[in-house]
């Protein structure tokens, strides 16, 4: 499988490491939060205000379930897609599924850093209470689990090539 799709966190690196990942296997890169801000004409958050978080997630599994990739393909998704069984069930399908493990404070110097950006599920508890209720749904997608915490994006892609099966 010539596949790799990354999940986390919003702020845990996906699209950086997915980037440097992909320019290092001479792979493409797909960032599904771009593929729906492009086919929606706007910018994630706008979207989810405009819509609500339940009609998001159906867009955003339908944004991945119809994500047509070659071989040699990094996929980063949103931080979200961890709640649609059908978007994960294909993602492993047809991917080796990473989890980078970002802490908290590496999620929150990232998020602080980065314009405001489409959380999903933000507003029930904030992001920490987020952070303890995704975990266990990433962990049960992953077929890789990279813990990062101050390391670089290059470090974790690094890492990330390390733990890949041989592609």
């Amino acid at each position: 499988m010539h596949k790799v799709t990354l999940i986390g966190m919003p702020g845990s690196g996906k699209s950086a490491v997915g980037k440097i990942l992909a320019a290092r296997l001479g792979w493409e890169f797909v960032d599904t939060d771009r593929c729906i801000e492009a086919r929606h004409g706007l910018p994630l958050q706008t979207l989810i205000d405009r819509v609500g978080e339940a009609a998001f997630a159906k867009i955003e599994e339908d944004a991945i379930l119809e994500l047509e990739v070659c071989e040699g393909t990094v996929i980063s998704t949103g931080g979200s897609a961890v709640y649609s069984e059908a978007a994960m069930r294909h993602l492993s399908l047809i991917s080796t599924v990473v989890f980078i493990d970002a802490d908290f404070a590496a999620i929150l110097r990232h998020i602080g850093s980065e314009a405001p950006r489409g959380i999903v599920g933000l507003t029930a508890g904030g992001l920490e209470v987020l952070l303890l209720e995704r975990v266990p749904l990433y962990r049960r997608w992953a077929t890789v689990v990279v813990a990062s915490g101050a390391d670089t994006p290059e470090e974790i892609a690094g890492q990330i090539l390390s733990e890949l099966p041989k592609v």
